[in-house]
């Protein structure tokens, strides 16, 4: 997020005619950033670099979350999405999803997978996963995607689920084996893998950042950022440094997001609620 955010910032510097600096709020996953935000003046000059996280699983997976995302936010616009991929150390066995189910029938043992924490997107995405295709599967969480990649590419866990900054460049090398992956589509960069509705997941959602600003900020401001924010997206430089951290930039207008935004919330809320993921 803060790669991202300063991609960003130094173009809405510009679109803006003002200065956009890029504030870290560290912990959480971005939960402590959101409170601020939601608690600053709905001026315009205090804005959140939201995630699906923060914005879409938070509700349901933490019942005491002290923010209401639908309630204390109002959405800019969309930044950014990333596929969720499920990956495997090169000495497992399997080399897609048909195969993981193939070995995990013929385990002992459940299967080890490794996300980025408990609630997390790659944990929910995991768990939709063995709740669809009756996979048996561990959770590993860890404090941070670095880490569990470098257990996986040790051996220390077999699979993991990335996104695609952590995982798409060691998939190229054959450092990593792609099972299976989120979205709508195929991943042009990785056509030989199918995706989760292809799989027999019915989970489309991808893992999104978008612009957010605290309830009740004026209409004319929230109009002046948008279109600033479509006219940054839209800058080539943009789109291809977004696309280098393993990001896709196809920007929604803040009527489109709203609706997305709610159907996500769903969408996660389901397998949250099938999984009995609840943290305090």
């Amino acid at each position: 997020m803060d790669a991202i955010g300063r991609i960003l910032a130094r173009s809405l510097s510009a679109h803006l005619k003002e200065t956009v600096i890029v504030s870290n709020v560290a912990g959480a996953t971005g939960r402590r950033a959101a409170v601020q935000v939601a608690h600053a003046r709905p001026d315009g000059r205090t804005l959140l670099m939201g995630t699906s996280a923060t914005h879409a699983i938070a509700p349901s997976v933490f019942p005491r979350l002290s923010y209401r995302p639908d309630q204390d936010f109002t959405a800019v616009g969309s930044v950014c999405s990333t596929r969720l991929l499920l990956v495997a150390n090169p000495a497992f066995e399997a080399r897609s999803l048909e195969g993981l189910i193939a070995v995990s029938q013929a385990a002992s043992l459940p299967l080890l997978y490794g996300s980025w924490g408990t609630g997390s997107g790659g944990h929910l995405v995991a768990e939709a996963i063995r709740l669809h295709r009756g996979i048996d599967l561990s959770h590993v969480p860890y404090q941070g995607i670095g880490p569990m990649m470098q257990d996986l590419l040790g051996g220390q866990i077999p699979l993991a689920v990335s996104d695609m900054a952590g995982a798409l460049a060691l998939a190229r090398e054959g450092k990593v084996i792609p099972l299976v992956i989120s979205g709508t589509s195929r991943y042009p960069q990785l056509p030989q893998v199918a995706t989760l509705a292809e799989s027999g997941v019915p989970f489309t959602t991808e893992s999104w950042c978008a612009l957010f600003a605290p309830a009740r900020t004026p209409g004319p401001v929230l109009a002046r950022l948008e279109s600033a924010l479509r006219a940054a997206l839209a800058e080539v430089s943009v789109q291809q440094a977004l696309r280098v951290l393993g990001y896709e930039s196809e920007p929604l207008g803040r009527e489109v997001f709203l609706r997305q935004w709610q159907l996500d919330i769903a969408a996660w809320r389901r397998i949250v609620v099938a999984t009995g993921i609840r943290l305090d």
